[in-house]
């Protein structure tokens, strides 16, 4: 299995077990928690969605319903931190350079290729963000919390009186393991984020492959 396959697998599976939409996905930060930047939590249990990158620039997001915390499942927040591994700051997924990684090239080089080869027709990430919403409709979760983590846009009004709800973090986090991820998360291979991490860390996985 190539590096770049291994890589963008571990893309995929965050993407499949957040939802959240590449661009937003894109522009995560480690570091201090802040309101101008998104940001994932010390234990990569809460992914704070307030910027997205588009064309390679960090932006408000698609809209207002978008700026909001993403509860993570234990299994999927234990692949981040090994991901991010011993980084304090930066993007979490980047270049080598440290810059953020583009979302069509990330589609062209490595997505595209990857389906080709399992004979699955050609998508974009968008169909992770479907199948994250598929698993949770088919869960017992309420619509409130389905809508505030996929950052749609509240249409019932019964949801609106509701909103309070997402405030209760300990309840929001229950119902992340209640759901799970919909699949099984195979182990991280040491080699993984080749493609998507700074020279720094790639030099610390080749030396330990």
């Amino acid at each position: 299995m190539s590096q770049c396959y291994i890589a963008l697998k571990a893309r995929a599976e965050f993407s499949v077990g957040t939802g959240l939409r590449i661009g937003e996905a894109l522009a995560i930060r480690l570091g201090p928690l802040s309101d101008e930047y998104s940001k994932i939590s010390d234990d990569c249990s809460t992914i704070y969605i307030r910027q997205a990158i588009w064309r390679g620039k960090e932006q408000d997001p698609k809209t207002d319903a978008a700026v909001r915390d993403v509860d993570v499942p234990k299994e999927l927040a234990a692949l981040l931190s090994e991901f991010a591994g011993d980084r304090k700051e930066g993007f979490l997924f980047c270049s080598a350079s440290g810059k953020p990684l583009s979302a069509r090239n990330i589609v062209r080089d490595n997505l595209h290729p990857a389906l080709l080869a399992l004979k699955q027709p050609r998508a974009g990430f968008h169909c992770f963000r479907r199948f994250r919403e598929s698993v949770l409709q088919m869960s017992d979760a309420r619509n409130l919390l389905v809508d505030y983590w996929m950052g749609h846009e509240n249409r019932e009004m019964g949801t609106r009186y509701a909103k309070q709800l997402i405030e209760n973090i300990q309840w929001r986090k229950e119902w992340a393991e209640k759901i799970g991820l919909g699949f099984k998360l195979p182990t991280l291979e040491s080699s993984v984020g080749l493609l998507g991490l700074p020279k720094q860390q790639k030099s610390k996985l080749e030396k330990v492959a």
